[in-house]
């Protein structure tokens, strides 16, 4: 098992400095999805969020949501 860290950001990022041990990338990519339709339930129209899923060696994933108000 190893340990992810799941940075979420919507203009103010906020940093997840303790992690989840999960099985492997497949289930940290699985958490980040779960995360992102969490998300959408607070986005507003010009809104922009980004989940960032990293283990100890750096960035694995990155899952960015923006709404656009075209008129």
């Amino acid at each position: 098992m190893s340990r992810y860290f799941f940075r979420i950001s919507n203009g103010r990022p906020h940093e997840d400095n303790v992690g989840e041990e999960l099985r492997d990338e497949h289930q940290a990519w699985l958490s980040a999805k779960r995360l992102a339709r969490d998300i959408e339930d607070t986005l507003e129209p010009n809104g922009k969020w980004m989940v960032e899923v990293r283990d100890a060696d750096g960035p694995l994933y990155l899952i960015s949501i923006a709404a656009q108000k075209l008129r």
